[in-house]
């Protein structure tokens, strides 16, 4: 198992990001290349970007293992995420934001980590984690916001969107949030016994603007009660078959 190649799909949704989107494939197998044994493709799902991501991701396919979708229009993260799973045919599955937020150094230990464990996070709350400039308010809401998540999961950073599984963690889940934190279903509604966290620095982004409003807060919170609710009822917790 040790020397087996790891093949893995990792999904960036993508709008507005045309700026971001050539450096982050720069970074991601700049890193891999010295890795032998990951074998991974990027999956760039976009929503119709008014500023051409779309296309500028097209033309890094011709230089990196990169595929496409190009959606009609914002139709939301979380069903993008499900979008570049769907068209993945490899065991393992991941999500990275494009806006360069998510340090890929941390990619080999995530997907190494799959050995292991069936569900990996990239946590911005680790003992060595660190994010920059984070304003007051969004560091509250956040923390407010992970403590919930968290008291529901027992998973240190709940709401990260940079994480890896087995495909099989998501036996036959369905999206019901249109919502930024996948994760947080995924880690209610999916079949797993271990995950492993991952401490990392959640970079500052440079070229786009957070796509976060007060409409994904309050759709946040009213995740938090359905799946405390769903919780309640009984729990679905196993194995990758």
């Amino acid at each position: 198992m040790a020397d087996s190649v790891l093949q893995v799909s990792l999904v960036t949704p993508t709008y507005n990001e045309r700026e971001n989107i050539g450096p982050l494939c720069e970074e991601i197998f700049g890193l891999l290349a010295g890795v032998p044994d990951i074998d991974l493709e990027l999956i760039v799902v976009d929503d119709n970007s008014p500023d051409g991501t779309g296309a500028a991701a097209d033309a890094l396919a011709a230089r990196y293992p990169v595929r496409v979708i190009h959606r009609a229009g914002k139709l939301g993260l979380g069903s993008a995420v499900m979008a570049g799973f769907a068209l993945s045919e490899r065991p393992y599955l991941g999500v990275i934001d494009a806006d360069l937020s998510h340090d890929p150094a941390i990619l080999p230990d995530l997907i190494h980590g799959l050995r292991d464990y069936d569900l990996t996070v990239g946590s911005r709350f680790g003992a060595t984690s660190r994010v920059e400039k984070w304003a007051w308010h969004r560091k509250l809401i956040s923390h407010l916001g992970v403590g919930a998540a968290r008291a529901l999961t027992g998973v240190e950073d709940p709401l990260s969107g940079y994480f890896f599984l087995h495909r099989n963690v998501l036996g036959d889940f369905r999206l019901t949030s249109t919502g930024y934190k996948i994760l947080l279903e995924i880690l209610v509604k999916g079949r797993y016994r271990r995950h492993l966290s991952i401490p990392f620095v959640f970079r500052n982004r440079q070229f786009s603007q957070s796509k976060l409003n007060w409409r994904e807060h309050m759709l946040f919170l009213k995740q938090i009660l359905l799946f405390s609710l769903t919780r309640s009822r009984h729990r679905r917790s196993g194995p990758p078959a």
